[in-house]
């Protein structure tokens, strides 16, 4: 399996998967100025009513992290943005076919899961999308389930992870969660010219 997907996948499918601290606030004035903002040479937009939040740009393990929220300072979801190091791509083949298998196996569970987490993580909706897949989570711990979505795409030789969440506390249903995972999506790869 490690011929179809790398570390590298590994490591930026599992810092995508997460918000950084304090990053749930919305934007206040002079923080969402712009609608986009590249990381690593790859242009990120979110759809029409999200900003990035340019403070939570972080950098972990040579990946590069930014999170958005609405531009409007609503209480919206929270959507983040991870891209991968420079070849990351290289030799991942992002099909539901080929990668339906590896989420299957205990490696892929953990990687869906996350770091440290024990949770119990099922996915409810595996699909390819144009140049990637988008997957639907379920977590459950502790008698508590939440919802959330990630995309996994290629932008030139940099993986590229997006997500989508509902803010804490709060739900989402299944119908908000897609068409925000997949208007995040066509937006990035409207920007990356793809």
């Amino acid at each position: 399996m490690s011929t179809w997907i790398s570390k590298a996948c590994i490591c930026v499918f599992l810092v995508s998967g997460c918000v950084a601290p304090g990053t749930t606030a919305s934007p206040q004035s002079g923080q969402a100025e712009r609608r986009g903002v590249a990381l690593s040479g790859v242009k990120l937009a979110g759809p029409a009513e999200f900003c990035p939040l340019t403070r939570t740009r972080q950098i972990f393990d040579g990946a590069e992290f930014v999170a958005f929220a609405p531009c409007d300072g609503s209480e919206g979801a929270i959507l983040a943005a991870t891209v991968g190091p420079k070849g990351g791509a290289k030799g991942v083949i992002l099909t539901k076919a080929a990668l339906a298998p590896y989420f299957d196996t205990p490696e892929g569970k953990d990687a869906l899961r996350g770091a440290g987490s024990n949770d119990d993580i099922t996915i409810h909706d595996l699909r390819d999308i144009p140049g990637g897949i988008t997957l639907g989570l379920t977590r459950s711990a502790e008698d508590q389930k939440s919802e959330s979505w990630r995309t996994l795409m290629a932008v030139g030789e940099r993986l590229v992870t997006l997500s989508v969440r509902p803010r804490q506390g709060k739900t989402m249903s299944d119908s908000v969660g897609r068409r925000h995972i997949d208007r995040f999506a066509a937006a990035v790869r409207r920007a990356n010219g793809l």
